[in-house]
Order: C-alpha cells, then structure tokens, then sequence
C-alpha cells in the first residue's frame, strides 16, 4: 500500500534535494571547418550568381540583391556569434580536428569526409539545379 507524504516528511528523508546547477553552455562553434562555411557561401552565391546571369534583366537586380544579402547575413550571424564567446574561446574546428574527428550527428559521431558529404550534398544539389534551369532557359 502506498502512504502519502508531506513535504516535511521528504526533506527529512532526503527525497528532495536541490537541483543540481545547470551547466552553462560553452561550445559557441558549430564544429565546422571555415572552409566548409566558405564552400556552402560559395554554392549558394555561385545558385544567385547563375540565375541572374540566366535571368538578366534590370527588373530582377532588386530581388537578387535581397537574396544576396540574406545569404550574406545568414553566413555573417553565426561568424559572429562564434567570436562572441564570454571567454573568447570559441573558434572554428581546424580542418584536420574535423577530418580526424567529425562531427555530432543525430545518430552519433560521424566521420570527416562522411560529414563534408552531409553539408554540401544540398549546395551542391541546389547548385546544379540552377545550372539545369539555366540551360533549360538558354535552350528555348
């Protein structure tokens, strides 16, 4: 049979105790190379650059512009966010600690040349598809 407790009763058999104190969260990076954030700028430039060059025309400067710009900040907010760790301790991963060390994934550690697959699989991807919608449009 179950019996209920009071609080008083609880503490006095040390059932509850304080709640140990949260760590505070130290790893400001994101366990990327600068030469991974170089390459995934570069494909998404490289899918704006193709589709204006494609698409050239004075009307389509602003909207290419706006996505030049997203893109800039999108690459910019986390550069700065890794220099501003509390300690200045945060820097990006070297590429031979990434290469020998990988990264976190959902499922676990995974390895270097697996993990550069993982990142620039959809640049790459987004890449070519622009290359194929432009040589669809040069050729009708």
């Amino acid at each position: 049979m179950v019996a209920r407790l009071d609080k008083v009763q609880l503490i006095d058999s040390s059932e509850i105790v304080a709640a140990p104190p949260a760590p505070a969260w130290q790893d400001y990076s994101f366990e990327l190379p600068l030469g991974l954030h170089l390459a995934m700028g570069a494909l998404f430039l490289g899918f704006v650059a193709v589709l204006s060059a494609a698409f050239a025309n004075p009307g389509m400067a602003v909207p290419f512009g706006i996505c030049v710009a997203f893109i800039a900040a999108f690459f910019t907010v986390p550069a700065i966010f890794v220099r501003s760790a509390p300690d200045g301790s945060a820097k990006s991963k070297r590429w031979s600690d990434f290469i020998e060390h990988g990264i976190a994934v959902e499922r676990g550690r995974c390895g270097g040349s697996e993990a550069v697959v993982l990142v620039l699989v959809l640049p790459v991807l987004i890449f070519c598809w622009a290359l194929a919608i432009a040589t669809i449009a040069a050729l009708t």
